[in-house]
């Protein structure tokens, strides 16, 4: 089997998919330890330390992630982070695939791997010069963009990422959920609007509103 024996793992939980294209969508959330970005705003900061990630091999993984499904059984898995890609997860994507589970991951467009994954969610950061990997864009595996709104996301940033990704909708996600935020959130959606860039639409974080995780 490809990749390594064991992979460092900070949650495997059960919820919905509350942001993107594919929203509302019954989940299976299998969330890597180690992230090197550190964005101020991240939501899953204990998450960034990988070494205090369980340590879990391919067959333990999916073993809990079987679980959760039986009762769920019409869930997608959701790979993400911490930054997932920062680990080899070529032998986990290969049995979540002989395994026929719908397999998403949410990355920061940092690295990339040639993996079979059928959903790439790509949110380029500013603490990462919203860097996307070439080889994402080069083997066409994203199928959408979210982009966090705060005061270093300009739309000349937004323009140089919608002349790199193509026609993939952009979803602009507010930065934590006070109503300024939601406001600028808008604000910045509506100037989109007005300069005629194509395939930008406002987020949500639905998993707030219902107040799960």
């Amino acid at each position: 089997m490809p990749g390594p024996s064991t992979l460092k793992i900070s949650d495997i939980s059960w919820s919905f998919q509350g942001e993107g294209s594919r929203v509302g969508v019954p989940s299976i959330f299998l969330r890597l330890s180690g992230c090197s970005l550190r964005c101020c705003y991240c939501d899953t900061k204990e998450s960034w330390e990988e070494e205090k990630g369980k340590t879990m091999t391919a067959a333990e993984i999916m073993g809990e992630m079987n679980r959760v499904k039986k009762s769920y059984p019409r869930s997608q898995a959701v790979i993400t982070g911490g930054e997932p890609l920062e680990q080899d997860i070529s032998g986990l994507v290969a049995e979540l695939k002989r395994s026929d589970y719908f397999i998403s991951i949410e990355t920061n467009g940092m690295h990339f791997q040639d993996i079979p994954v059928d959903w790439w969610t790509v949110s380029p950061k500013d603490a990462g010069g919203f860097f996307i990997h070439p080889g994402l864009v080069e083997n066409n595996r994203i199928h959408e963009i979210k982009l966090v709104v705060n005061e270093n996301l300009a739309l000349g940033v937004i323009k140089k990422i919608r002349g790199q990704v193509g026609g993939v909708p952009i979803y602009l996600q507010p930065e934590g959920s006070d109503a300024d935020r939601w406001k600028n959130t808008f604000s910045l959606f509506r100037r989109c609007q007005e300069e005629g860039i194509e395939g930008i639409r406002a987020g949500v974080q639905l998993h707030k509103i219902y107040r799960v995780d």
